[in-house]
């Protein structure tokens, strides 16, 4: 019954995120038109910032909770709100700091000073994501999905239909204008998702007083698990974030033009990289359906059962991972050009592309590892892919390898991450037999 669950659930998933990808595709061919490459170097600029925060702001408390509403080791509602009061009170102090450091961080790290307003725009959406992450949550560990596919889907037709009305027309008064508004977009979809959310939450419950008091060892139990996994996390947003600033000062302190910098930039993250996480969809379904009949299993200690779901999950993904990759070389610059209407960052795709095949298995295995409550091994491969991977970075540019450096550290750090999660999954598996 609960593989049925599983694969009923996982379904759901993919045809839901398949729809939801298709529209998030629309969206992106359309605001990359729009906005032009100025605009798509200039959202590139500040996202890594944006993940950062997100990160930050989640304090992985989303995979905790629905981890331990799986469980049901503790009350559903009081892990809710005090994983509610966790989260509201991180994003409180991270938008205080973004509106009065943000000025600062844009015109010595970034060298963009028009790039503060859209950091301040994009931290006011903290509080919404936080929530309906949270909500989302409590639907997955109760292996709900429904709520979640709708919220997913009305949320980017909402963007959609935005963008279409008025962006570009807001254009015409110029880029940063346009850039803005695509921002505050995100703002009101956000409110959207909620909303969504809110209807399909059970109506008739009886709260208590008792429900919504803060629980000194419920908070304990959220934040003891959920440290580690955002230590790692904010290790990797850390590296994300200074990302741009090592590659733009960098390649400017060897010579090469700011304008060059910024539009290959623009070509790795908005173009290659966008076309290389289309799978993305089916992996973000099959990873947050697995964590709650993953833990009831671990909870009845029925271990074969994991292992067979995992390698047949495991085989899926590779498999379809190598159909995408092998379309991709066939049609990639295509592809680019239909939904780009242009090539640039094609010698990009085509570098990344063999090694995307291992990139697909990163997040489940992730996921698998955070069910055996593996969270300081998590921490740990992403301190060593991190540190490894920009480091070389920097290696790499010193050493006169241009723009491409950047490629190279990916591929390393591809490799090494997926190797370690297979070994420390091989060392979780080999524990139990």
């Amino acid at each position: 019954m609960r593989k049925n669950k599983l694969i009923t659930n996982t379904f759901l998933l993919i045809i839901g995120g398949f729809i939801t990808k298709i529209l998030g595709f629309i969206i992106k061919i359309l605001y990359t038109r729009y906005l032009k490459e100025e605009g798509v170097a200039l959202i590139s600029l500040v996202f890594p910032t944006y993940s950062l925060l997100l990160v930050v702001s989640s304090f992985q408390i989303p995979v905790t909770l629905n981890k331990m509403i799986a469980e049901k080791k503790y009350s559903n509602r009081e892990s809710f709100f005090n994983s509610l009061y966790i989260t509201l009170f991180i994003d409180l102090i991270l938008i205080i700091l973004i509106i009065f450091l943000s000025d600062s961080l844009c015109s010595v790290l970034l060298h963009n000073k028009g790039a503060a307003i859209l950091i301040k725009i994009l931290c006011l959406t903290l509080p919404f994501v936080s929530v309906t992450s949270l909500i989302k949550a409590y639907f997955f560990g109760k292996e709900n999905v429904v709520p979640v596919i709708f919220s997913n889907i009305f949320e980017e037709i909402i963007k959609l239909l935005l963008i279409i009305l008025f962006l570009k027309k807001i254009v015409l008064k110029g880029i940063i204008y346009g850039t803005i508004f695509y921002l505050l977009i995100n703002l009101l979809s956000e409110v959207m998702s909620f909303i969504i959310l809110y209807i399909f939450l059970p109506k008739k419950i009886n709260l208590k007083l008792c429900d919504f008091r803060f629980n000194h060892l419920i908070s304990c139990k959220i934040i003891s698990s959920s440290f580690p996994l955002l230590t790692g996390k904010i290790i990797s947003s850390v590296g994300y974030f200074f990302e741009p600033i090592i590659i733009t000062n960098l390649l400017l302190y060897k010579g090469f033009d700011l304008t060059y910098i910024n539009l290959n930039y623009g070509y790795y993250n908005g173009y290659a990289l966008q076309i290389l996480m289309l799978p993305s969809f089916f992996l973000i379904a099959l990873s947050s359906a697995l964590i709650a009949p993953l833990s009831k299993f671990k909870i009845h200690n029925n271990y074969l059962a994991m292992k067979r779901i995992i390698k047949k999950v495991l085989s899926v993904i590779i498999l379809l991972g190598f159909i995408f990759i092998l379309f991709i070389f066939l049609f990639g610059k295509s592809i680019l050009f239909i939904l780009f209407k242009t090539t640039n960052g094609y010698k990009y795709l085509t570098m990344l592309l063999p090694f995307f095949a291992l990139f697909y298995l990163e997040g489940v295995l992730i996921t698998i590892l955070q069910v055996f409550d593996k969270q300081k091994k998590i921490l740990k491969i992403s301190f060593i892919g991190t540190i490894l991977k920009y480091l070389l970075l920097i290696i790499f540019i010193l050493a006169g390898l241009g723009f491409e450096s950047i490629i190279y550290t990916e591929i390393i750090n591809i490799i090494l991450v997926v190797s370690l999660c297979f070994y420390y999954l091989k060392k979780s598996l080999s524990y139990f037999y």
